[in-house]
């Protein structure tokens, strides 16, 4: 099966390139690129590719709002996120948006490669370091109760977990 792929940055030699690379898999075809997210939209609407690759930071329509008008039109859409933004609000917004997967500039390219193929699949993917970053996020603010000498929960009996009645 031949996954086909929408690239959208506002770099030429970004989208060159990563076309360039993706196009030494056998199983990927690279079938449009989009130079900002208002494009995106279209040409995603236009070619219905199997994945698109979005960065976030575009002039105009960043890729988050892209994602969401693109999301607007097919629920379906698969979009995985490639940018070099890693910012609790950036991951944070491209998932809620309907990110499939997220992945930083500088993963190797067999990770960028594996995570296109689970996003085509239906799956999703996140980047460990982005993983990590979203589930700190996601836990918020510590609430562990000291004991009274301040040393932190009992070790009788406790395995890590508290609960507060």
């Amino acid at each position: 099966m031949t996954i086909r792929i929408m690239l959208a940055d506002d770099h030429p030699i970004v989208r060159e390139g990563l076309a360039s690379v993706l196009e030494t898999q056998p199983d990927f075809d690279v079938v449009g690129q989009a130079n900002d997210g208002a494009e995106a939209v279209e040409l995603a609407a236009t070619l219905q590719p199997d994945v698109v690759l979005l960065d976030l930071e575009m002039p105009g329509m960043d890729g988050v709002q892209a994602l969401r008008a693109m999301r607007a039109r097919d629920p379906e859409v698969k979009a995985l996120v490639f940018t070099a933004f890693d910012t609790d609000e950036r991951i944070i917004g491209a998932v809620q948006a309907g990110a499939r997967g997220y992945l930083l500039k500088g993963a190797p390219r067999d990770e960028l490669f594996s995570a296109i193929r689970i996003v085509a699949k239906g799956g999703s993917t996140l980047q460990p370091v982005v993983a990590a970053r979203l589930m700190e996020r996601m836990a918020g603010p510590r609430t562990g109760r000291a004991d009274a000498d301040g040393a932190g929960p009992s070790k009788q009996g406790d395995r890590g977990a508290t609960h507060d009645q």
